[in-house]
Parts: C-alpha cells; structure tokens; sequence
C-alpha cells in the first residue's frame, strides 16, 4: 500500500513537471516551449495543404503602469483575464500562447483571405478594450498591439514568421496603438 502511494505521487510530480515545462504557470497557455512545436506543426500542415496562416503577436497597451500602480498581484489577475478573453475570440483550432510578460502569440490555421484575420484581430481588440476591473473600486482600460505576418505571403520559415509579426506589433506600439498591423501591406 505505501508503494502503491509512493507510485502516486511521483507519477504526480512528473504530470506537474511536465505540465509546467509546456505550459504557463499563471495563464494555463501554452508557452513558449511548446508554441514552437505547434508552430512547426502548424506551418507544415499548412504548407502541405496549401493553406495560409496568421500569425499574431500581441502586446497589451498600459500593462506595466497597472503593474507599477496596483502591484504585480492585480497585474496577474489582468493576465489571466486577457488570456481567457483571448481564448474566446479565436476559433477553436487557433493556438493562443503566452510568450512571457504580457506578450502573446496566436496561431490562425486555415485563414482564408485578409478579411479573416482583419475580423480576427478586431474581435481580439475589443475584448482587450473592455474593462478589466480589479476590485469594486478599481477599473482599467487597456489596448494591444498586435503584428501580423501570414504564411506563405510573408514567409515560408517560422523565424521570418515571428520575427515579421513582431516588428509589425512594435511599429503599432511606437505609433498609434491599438491597432494591427502587417508585416507587409496586402
């Protein structure tokens, strides 16, 4: 019986290892780790389909002024909230990742033209533009930049992909803000 235990809970500390080696502690998003597998998958499947494929890269707007004035406890309940929110604005079999601070990186299989990804990126902006209240008292307003590149316009290798996404994201961010842009005009 206490080998039976022992068993337990060691094949539990390796789920935990493992979930916490693919995935972010805090969004429960995959993260960068395994991004890049389904990234490589993605762009073959793609690739072998002759399919496009968005690639997003997101940074919200004003993060760190919530982190500098609320403390990092409410900044991680704003995270967590954009991930859900995220999450519901894409369809089922995109990919929302959480690359680290509050940047995310989405994955758009099957994208049929420009349009698609234009009405994509506008339901990710707005959610992101609704309120995230912190407490009853405390309500914040954030934007997100978001780059785009989209296979195989912009690139055939994953590097050129999320290199061109982004570039496109931070010429957002030192302009205007929340918007999109792509990596080059379609």
């Amino acid at each position: 019986k206490a080998l039976r235990e022992e068993i337990k809970v060691r094949r539990e500390a390796e789920e935990k290892l493992a979930y916490l080696a693919n995935y972010d502690a805090l969004t429960g998003l995959p993260n960068r780790r395994l991004f890049q597998q389904i990234f490589s998958r993605s762009l073959r499947e793609a690739e072998a389909g002759k399919r496009m494929l968005a690639v997003l890269y997101l940074d919200l707007d004003g993060f760190k002024e919530v982190n500098d004035t609320y403390g990092h406890e409410k900044g991680d309940a704003v995270l967590e909230e954009s991930a859900r929110r995220l999450r519901r604005s894409v369809r089922n079999i995109d990919t929302v990742s959480r690359m680290g601070g509050d940047e995310f990186v989405l994955l758009l299989p099957d994208i049929e033209d420009d349009e698609a990804v234009e009405q994509a990126c506008e339901r990710i902006l707005g959610e992101i533009r609704r309120p995230f209240p912190l407490d009853e008292n405390v309500t914040v307003h954030l934007t997100a930049s978001i780059g785009v590149s989209l296979f195989p316009r912009d690139s055939q290798d994953e590097d050129s992909l999320l290199t061109g996404a982004d570039q496109a994201m931070y010429r957002i961010k030192r302009g205007s803000k929340d918007h999109y842009s792509y990596t080059r005009t379609p």
